[in-house]
Formats: C-alpha cells, structure tokens, sequence
C-alpha cells in the first residue's frame, strides 16, 4: 500500500524551509500544554522547550542539573535544593524556590486534579529557604523521587494571568497554537541553551501520506519517531533526506488477563511465548526498527538485568506446553487492541502464530477509548499495549504490585507477596547497589512467572532534510537536541 504514494514523490518540487526555522512533523494535536496536565507524547516533548524543570532525565538515563545547580540528601527524607540564579521566566520574572513551592502545592491540591499528584502524594513538607533555596521533605524514602521531580515545570506564581499563553522559562517562549500548528520563537536570555533556531513550528499532520509528502517536498524539515515503518525503504532513496536509528526505550508487550481460568495456567502463558515469532513481525511489519525484549527495561537503563528466563519462537515446545496445559484442543481465545493499522497488523501476524500450534485466536478491534476502557475494567483476555520512555524500574511497582489493580497500572491483575516485598524494598533503598540487586531479582520473577510476554523494544527513528545538521536522538526522544540543530 505504501509503494504508491512514496512513488508519486518524485514528481514534486523541492521547496526550502527558512533558514531560521524548524519545522518539525508531528502526527497528533498536543492535548495540552500546561505541564501540570500534560500526558501525552508531544505535549510534554514541546513543554520541555517552553518550561523548565529542576532536574532533567540526561542522555546517559542519569538526574542531571538544570534549575537546581546542585542538592543534597542529608537524611533519607530530606533534600535541599539551590536554585539557578539566572533563570526568569519569558515575562522577566525571576524564577525563585517559591515557584516551585506553589506549583507542587497545586499539583497536590485534589480539586486542580492533576494527573501528577499521585506521584507525589509522599511529600510531606515542601518550603522555600531562601530565594533561591528549596526543601522538601517525603514522609518516607523514596529512590524514584529525583525521576519524578524532572515531571516539574516552574510555571509562574500568577499563572491566571497566564492562562492560554503558556508562559514558562524555558529555551523557546509560546507564540501560537492552532489545530494544526504550534510556533514557538526563541528565548534569547535563557539561562543555559543557546538555541540556533529563531523558531521552531510543530506542524499538525494527521496522515501518513501528507506528512511523508510535505517531508519530501521540503515544506517541513524533520519527522521523528511519526513514521510508518514500510515507508522507510522508500525513504533511503531520496538522495535529500537523511534517515537516523538509535536503541529506544518504548517497550511492547502482550498482556494477559490473570482472572481468566484459561490464562491462569502458566503452561498456558508460556505456550503463547513460545509460539510467538517476534523475529519475524520485526522484520517484515516493523522494517527491523525494534529488538526483541526480554524485560520492561531496557538495555540502555542501568537496573536492566539480562540473565533472566527468555522464550525463544519455539513452536513444537508450545505445542507440547498446550497439550501439557490439559485443556482440550483448540483453546479459544479473544485478542484485543485498538484500530490503529499497525496495531491490528501485528494482532493478526501474532494470532497467526497461535492458531498454528493449537490456539484458536479471535481479534476484537474497538477505538481507543473503548479498547482501553475494556482493558481498565478486566474485559479481555489477551491485549497488546505499549509503555513508552521507561527510566524508571519502580515501573515494575505500577505494573505488578497487587495494589495497584485497576483503576491502577496493574491491569493484567498479577499478585505475588514476594515480589510485593521486593517492589515494596525498591521503592525505599536509596542505595542504587542494593537497589540494582533488588530489580534485579523482581526481573527474574516476573519473567518466570510471565504476566506479560515481552514483545520488542521500538527504536527512535527520525527522517530528516539533509540541510539539517548536528542531528542527535536523546533515548526518551525528546526534544532537547533541538537546541543543537542548524541548518548552515
């Protein structure tokens, strides 16, 4: 289907970006751009250059510096924050500890409701100690607390006078937001970038097609990470386009309901990961921009432990694992996901998989809201889903602690005391050695005990003009490098 259109390219006229501007391709309105309420990807990817934040996830996966030059954890509930002194925000005001103390206090207030107070429901005290002094003190440790403090943007102390216009402190200041446009323009007095674009606009293109199109003909500059994989062969091509791939960390996996007495018996589960051919669906649906995963980690993070229990394609063992299961042939089973072309794509190529060694496999396809609803409320049996950006393994604690069964992120509904203990440790050992041996350890149960198979591992994958330079990806695919980009 890809062949025709890509085809059709070649036709067009080459048009030329100004010189001063990015012109990015992105294939989804932002939701929000208020930091405080922003989920989805490229909200928080574009709040990154309109706000900052204390701390910042760097490309070694590591907490690094930004608004706080420096802190200390004296106590294992205690930290003490020194603020940059240069930091003012896009309206001239200086960006002070009692900011950051106003925009926690809001997020933890129920009635703003913001999506983040749950992760920092352990904050206990927070203070400003000087202008540009910050504590905080957590009613507990809290190894993951640095992690989920870079989710904060300073956003100003007035922030009714604000409202619409998004003003933060960051490398490039809100101009316009349409349907189908974001412009920012760049903040001359930053504190520490030093942004070579004059502007940068995110161009709303909801069609593969037509953002493809608009890439080739050089109305936009760059499409990261938004592309259909069977369109890239076609790509590498055009002699003015320049395709990069670095590891990423959005993880995919097949999840299974644990309440169903069919999916309940492990034979069962690990049938399924055997008669899996994720080699096959990697290379010919997603083009080889994924590698296989054995845990929610991956590689590139520092927690993940590669010794575990693995289930390669092996279907004469699945096949055997079925038959060892004492359930007569063929189980039936229901596979749901969303609508989306890929989605459904990889549902059939894996039901395919299934029905081969003995599973009876019927798709249900639903719109997004309806699909994840039905997963929220434990109507399924089998589902695909992704996490995307994990850097943090207290991961594991939102996906398999028993306490967090839905409305929570546990919506596979695995329970094991052991693991909880372990989880419950991860989350309070401060010690990143003890930590390590911790997760370790949780990765090799939940492999054995496969509540999710582990599917793949996406790259970042960016096509780009070749009159763009200094390209780089951050492993989150983030928007940071943009700050280095120029096009001489």
């Amino acid at each position: 289907m890809a062949l025709p259109f890509l085809l059709s390219f070649s036709c067009t006229r080459k048009n030329v970006t100004p010189k001063d501007t990015l012109i990015v391709g992105i294939s989804a309105e932002p939701a929000n751009l208020d930091p405080r309420f922003a989920l989805d990807a490229d909200s928080q990817r574009i709040d990154q250059l309109i706000y900052d934040s204390l701390i910042v996830i760097d490309e070694n996966l590591k907490v690094a510096p930004h608004l706080a030059t420096r802190w200390e954890n004296p106590a294992g509930t205690l930290y003490r924050f020194e603020l940059h002194q240069n930091a003012k925000f896009h309206d001239g005001f200086p960006v002070i500890a009692e900011t950051i103390v106003h925009n926690l206090k809001k997020i933890l207030d129920p009635e703003f409701q913001s999506p983040y107070s749950g992760s920092f429901k352990n904050i206990k005290s927070i203070k400003a100690a000087g202008a540009h002094r910050l504590e905080i003190r957590l009613k507990e440790p809290q190894a993951s607390f640095l992690t989920d403090l870079s989710l904060i943007k300073a956003v100003p102390l007035l922030e009714e006078k604000t409202k619409d216009r998004f003003t933060g402190s960051g490398p490039y200041q809100f101009e316009k937001k349409t349907t189908h446009e974001i412009i920012l323009k760049r903040n001359p007095l930053h504190f520490k970038f030093q942004p070579k674009f004059e502007k940068i606009i995110f161009k709303v293109i909801k069609d593969d097609h037509t953002r493809l199109l608009k890439l080739k003909k050089g109305e936009i500059d760059l499409i990261q990470n938004a592309l259909p994989a069977d369109a890239l062969v076609h790509l590498e091509r055009d002699k003015d386009l320049v395709i990069t791939k670095s590891p990423g960390l959005t993880y995919a996996y097949l999840g299974f309901n644990l309440k169903d007495p069919i999916l309940q018996k492990k034979k069962i589960r690990q049938a399924i990961a055997h008669a899996i051919n994720r080699k096959e669906i990697i290379q010919h649906l997603l083009q080889n921009l994924a590698v296989p995963a054995k845990t929610l980690l991956s590689p590139l993070n520092w927690y993940y432990e590669d010794r575990i229990q693995s289930y390669d394609y092996d279907p004469q063992k699945a096949k055997s694992l079925l038959k060892a299961s004492g359930l007569p042939s063929p189980v039936t089973l229901t596979y749901k996901t969303s609508t989306s072309p890929e989605a459904i794509d990889i549902a059939r190529l894996i039901s395919d998989h299934l029905n081969r060694v003995g599973f009876q496999v019927t798709i249900q396809t639903n719109e997004w809201g309806t699909f994840f609803k039905d997963i929220q409320s434990g109507n399924f049996q089998l589902f695909s889903l992704r996490w995307v950006g994990i850097t943090e393994p207290d991961i594991y604690y939102e996906c398999f602690h028993s306490s967090n069964f839905p409305p929570g992120k546990n919506r596979v509904y695995y329970q094991n005391p052991k693991l909880d203990k372990l989880l419950e440790a991860g989350k309070v050992t401060l010690d990143p050695i003890e930590r390590k041996k911790i997760f370790s350890e949780v990765q090799k149960i939940v492999a054995r005990d496969l509540p999710y198979v582990s599917l793949w591992h996406l790259q970042n994958v960016a096509v780009y003009r070749k009159t763009l330079k200094n390209f780089r990806f951050h492993p989150q695919a983030n928007f940071l490098p943009f700050m280095d980009f120029l096009k001489p």
